[in-house]
């Protein structure tokens, strides 16, 4: 049956539903056009950054996946090692004639990687991240968990052995070269300490805490209480020990972290395809948007003639 005989077999309100879905298809295709077009722009615009001279706030970074203090990570469908997964397991529903797989459990790693520019290294953050990668893993089994880490993609295999389960895993590995845009920010080797007097301030905030050794330690005429020429020890003694924390957080170093961004037009991307891929894959995804949006008011335009 073609077009032009699916249509006569209309009614009014059926060709009146599918006018509102066409146009609904329509009106999201190009939304998502412009979409894609912005994170390309935004990709293709922005300078990259390096990690020990970047600014605070939004910004672009390339660099490679290197090891860390923390314990090593593997995926849990897989038992790959990873520094980032996200994993997925479908099982397989009839419905009538048809089927579909309906996902059954999911779920993504938080754990932060690092990555190194040659300049610095720097903390990712991963969580609320839009993460594209090139590294995925696929393969169907016959339990919830999968009982075998292969793959096993043979469609005629998988009816004959009864494999009702899909399982889906991505990777982001050590040693790959990650492009991030997110909110950048660098702290300790001098940076963000506060002011000798909020020090001081914070020291004798800690010692009223304990009042007691408080007066053990200056009330020096045993009166219970401290007078005013004690007082003036106790502040001598909260700037000193001001002067110490001071230095101790002046001489620690400096740390880079990478996470998600609170301005909704600045997308927290991470991934594994260059700059140049990545935004040639959004304005693929712009094209794909703008022609279903188009055959979107072509059917529309049939669907309104035969009001």
């Amino acid at each position: 049956m073609n077009v032009s005989s699916w249509l006569v077999t209309l009614n009014g309100d059926e060709i009146t539903l599918y006018l509102i879905a066409a146009s609904a298809m329509m009106l999201a295709c190009l939304g998502l056009v412009f979409y894609y077009l912005r994170r390309a722009r935004l990709i293709e615009d922005m300078p990259t950054s390096r990690i020990r001279s970047a600014a605070q706030g939004y910004v672009e970074l390339i660099g490679t996946v290197s090891r860390s203090e923390m314990a090593e990570m593997v995926a849990p469908l897989s038992g790959i090692p990873c520094v980032w997964f996200d994993y997925k397991v479908q099982r397989y529903r009839r419905a009538g004639k048809s089927g579909h797989w309906h996902t059954i459990t999911q779920g993504t790693s938080k754990q932060c990687f690092q990555i190194d520019d040659g300049t610095g290294t720097c903390s990712v953050n991963p969580q609320g991240a839009e993460v594209i990668t090139e590294h995925s893993r696929t393969w169907h089994g016959d339990s919830e968990m999968p009982r075998y880490r292969v793959r096993n993609n043979n469609p005629i295999l998988r009816v004959l052995r009864g494999h009702r389960y899909r399982y889906i895993e991505k990777f982001i590995y050590i040693h790959d070269v990650v492009y991030a845009l997110g909110h950048f920010q660098s702290s300790g080797g001098g940076r963000q300490i506060p002011s000798h007097h909020e020090l001081m301030g914070a020291v004798i905030r800690e010692w009223k805490q304990n009042y007691q050794q408080l007066l053990q330690r200056f009330d020096s005429n045993n009166k219970g209480e401290i007078d005013l020429q004690e007082w003036e020890q106790v502040r001598q003694a909260a700037s000193k020990e001001a002067e110490i924390r001071h230095r101790r957080l002046s001489n620690m170093p400096t740390t880079y972290t990478l996470s998600n961004t609170t301005n909704k037009r600045h997308p927290f991307i991470i991934s594994t395809h260059s700059q140049r891929k990545l935004s040639e894959k959004f304005r693929c995804y712009a094209v794909v948007s703008l022609i279903t949006s188009l055959f979107s008011g072509y059917f529309l335009i049939i669907l309104a003639d035969k009001l």
